[in-house]
């Protein structure tokens, strides 16, 4: 005879991508219409920028370019990096080696620096991401905070997450580039 049960006692199901999954979504074009990252196996939507935001990411991205002084780097928006198995985040700004290969998602520890745009996601950049990315190795990271008018800037990451140098440099001060003897400085 059947017993009877309720749908309420079934446990919801539960299904974690990887990021091999999230890589191929991400080439066949999956995520055409919106920015998403891979969060622990959870596809995490991610906010479009708004105008100040772009406009910061821009100025940045055209002052470290000019850094690079015939180093074979390359530079790139809203550039995928693999966390570990579960995870691949989304930096707005990333510096790599030119030697990557191009339609692949590169590892944290291949990123010779990452950059958030944090307008209103500051806790999020210094506290999750920040670990995510000094887990896997990327060897700098900055979190340029708009509001406060200051970049964190890390250095040195650990294995279990975040980064052993940390500063925070008000704007309209100098930031080392890590590559070469530049500076930038943002306003």
């Amino acid at each position: 005879m059947n017993q009877p049960f309720r749908l309420s006692e079934l446990q919801e199901p539960c299904v974690a991508f990887t990021a091999a999954d999230f890589e191929r979504m991400l080439k066949l074009g999956a995520f055409a219409n919106m920015r998403a990252e891979l969060v622990g196996g959870a596809l995490v939507k991610m906010m479009p920028a708004l105008p100040g935001h772009g406009e910061r990411n821009a100025t940045l991205v055209l002052q470290l370019h000019a850094t690079f002084g015939g180093k074979p780097l390359a530079i790139a928006t809203d550039l995928a990096i693999r966390i570990d198995e579960l995870s691949v985040r989304a930096a707005d700004i990333a510096v790599y080696p030119k030697t990557l290969e191009a339609n692949a998602v590169p590892s944290g520890a291949n990123i010779l620096l990452a950059v958030e745009i944090a307008d209103t996601t500051v806790a999020r950049d210094l506290g999750e991401k920040l670990a995510d990315y000094g887990r896997a190795g990327v060897a700098q990271y900055w979190v340029v905070d708009s509001a406060a008018r200051i970049v964190h800037v890390m250095g040195s990451p650990k294995v279990d997450g975040g980064y052993v140098d940390r500063q925070v440099v008000r704007f309209g001060d100098p930031i080392s580039v890590p590559w070469s003897d530049a500076i930038v400085i943002l306003d």
